[in-house]
This record gives C-alpha cells, structure tokens and sequence, in this order.
C-alpha cells in the first residue's frame, strides 16, 4: 500500500510540475484545451470478479481532442485485489450540435499487479486498458464522465466508472 501511495504522489505531483504552463487564450473543460493539462478521478463496480476500482489520471491536452498521461488503477474486493499503473492516450471527440457533451475513447500500457483468489500467488504482468464513454461539462473547470473500462491482463475484467475531472 506503501507503494501505490508514493507512486500517486510522484505522478500528481511530478507529472502536474512537468506539464504544467501558460498556454493561449481561454481554456474550458470540453472546449479549448490544447496545452492544458486535466486531473480525473474515477470510482466503478468491476463486473468479473465483482470488485470495486478506483483510477487515478492526469491528462496533457496534446491538440483539443487527443490527450496523454499516466492512469493509476486500483480495486479491490472479496479475496481479490489488484493495482496497475498504465500510459494512456485519450481521443475525446467535439461534436458540432453539442459543445458541452464529448464521447471519449482511451487505450493505454503498463503493468498490474494481481492478487486473486484463484491465482497461486501475487503476479506482476502486463495491462492494456481500454475504455470509453461520454464527458460532461458542468463549467469551464469541472466535467463528469461516465463508460466502461476494461483491463486487459493474464485475468481480463472490466467494468462501469463514474468520474469527476477538473482542469489545471
């Protein structure tokens, strides 16, 4: 636990100091972000094994639609546990009729490390997740978000998240 607390803290902290900067001209949190950066905390029910997760993300906004950062995964439930931190990329799209609404889908790399009660032991392997759903903007700063996500390991789950994400 010692672990994944030091790891957060390296990426929120780290992560924000690097990518931070003045970029031009006003930002919203579905409109202009390109050179902004977004942090985003998810909550979800894990459908197989039935666990709840949590996620931890913080984006660098690349153009308006396409964004970059790290993603920290954590669940937990029953006998069950697993954390993994991945590289991620983000294309969320702006739809013409709607600028406040934007459907997003996100894949990403790394690794996790498992802990389930069918496993003989703790294994440390692979993590592709990949996920989509819909952003909502509740002001310039806050939007919320809700999809599904899917890990993709030696053990595959997925499942539904609800997130809340504010930008730097």
């Amino acid at each position: 636990m010692k672990r994944i607390l030091v790891l957060a803290a390296v990426v929120l902290v780290g992560g924000g100091t690097a990518w931070a900067q003045d970029a031009p001209g006003p930002a919203s949190s579905l409109g202009s972000r390109s050179g902004y950066a977004s942090v985003g905390v998810d909550a979800g029910f894990m459908i197989d094994p039935d666990m709840t997760a949590g996620m931890v993300s913080l984006d660098y906004y690349v153009t308006d639609e396409i964004s970059v950062g790290p993603y920290l995964h954590i669940g937990g439930g029953a006998d069950n546990s697993y954390w993994g931190v991945s590289g991620q990329v983000k294309f969320s799209a702006a739809l013409a009729n709607n600028p406040n609404i934007r459907p997003y889908a996100t894949v990403g790399i790394g690794f996790v490390e498992l802990d389930f009660e069918d496993m003989d032991d703790t294994t440390t392997t692979y993590l592709f997740p990949v996920g989509g759903g819909m952003e909502f903007e509740i002001n310039d700063m806050i939007s919320i978000e809700g999809g599904a996500m899917f890990d993709i390991t030696k053990d595959t789950f997925g499942g539904l998240i609800v997130g809340l994400r504010i930008l730097l």
